[in-house]
């Protein structure tokens, strides 16, 4: 009987479509990075050191927790004063980071130096802003590029539930340009005009004040022209009640200037 001859095995056919499965993931991959990218570029900075404040305090652990505050673009820490605050100090300082992430962000931007520094003092967070930025000597006009800042500012603070008080400072000298009879009426001026700017930005007025300092406020003494440069400011100030409201405030405390504020 004549055998049958056996079939000879056929090897494995190549696939040819193998190459969609790599197109796939690397697709898949692409796509999962953008999304990544975009939810980093719209990240809530408050939101985001809060979410971090309330992991800390779940697993006993620091997460995010600075222990200083730096001022804008000078590289120096600054202590973070401890003060009881009717939101908890833990807000006041969460608050106190992200309005200097953002203010950092937009002084890196537009090369300010450190033009601007933000800070805690007894009242609450103050933004100090060197006069040089927004007012020529002895003028009260905010030019386009402190509207600009102001407006900045605006988009920062307005969020938060705090009212806002401006403080115009001037040095030792008599206003220049004979427009101000004096320095209280040129720091006035320069509190109002911010204050002004502030809400044609859109900042709710009844949450808005302003007061002038004239030279009666300064940050160090004014010995020369670096120190009175320094003392030349408006300071943004965001306040914060303390929380214990049994205990009788300052007299005058609502109206007094920033008072030892932690700058370097």
């Amino acid at each position: 009987m004549a055998r049958r001859k056996r079939s000879h095995a056929e090897g494995p056919h190549d696939n040819e479509e193998r190459w969609l499965l790599t197109y796939s993931d690397l697709i898949t991959l692409l796509f999962v990075l953008f999304v990544v990218m975009y939810a980093i570029s719209n990240t809530d900075t408050r939101k985001f050191i809060l979410l971090a404040e309330s992991v800390s305090a779940a697993f006993n652990a620091d997460v995010m927790q600075g222990q200083s505050a730096v001022s804008i673009m000078d590289g120096q820490e600054t202590t973070v004063q401890e003060q009881n605050y009717d939101t908890g100090s833990s807000t006041v300082e969460s608050d106190l980071r992200a309005i200097t992430a953002e203010l950092e962000d937009y002084a890196i931007g537009q090369g300010l130096g450190g033009e601007v520094e933000v800070g805690i003092a007894p009242q609450g967070i103050v933004i100090r802003l060197n006069d040089a930025l927004l007012f020529s000597s002895g003028r009260a006009n905010l030019d386009a590029q402190a509207v600009t800042l102001v407006g900045k500012i605006v988009g920062i603070v307005k969020p938060l539930p705090n009212d806002i008080r401006i403080e115009g400072n001037t040095d030792d000298q008599p206003p220049e340009g004979g427009l101000y009879a004096d320095n209280w009426e040129l720091s006035t001026a320069r509190a109002l005009a911010v204050l002004q700017a502030m809400v044609q930005q859109g900042m709710p007025p009844d949450r808005l004040s302003a007061q002038g300092n004239a030279q009666y406020n300064p940050i160090v003494p004014n010995t020369d022209d670096a120190s009175r440069a320094k003392n030349r400011r408006v300071d943004i100030v965001v306040i914060y009640p303390p929380a214990d409201d049994s205990t009788p405030p300052a007299d005058d405390s609502a109206a007094s200037p920033v008072a030892a504020p932690s700058f370097p």
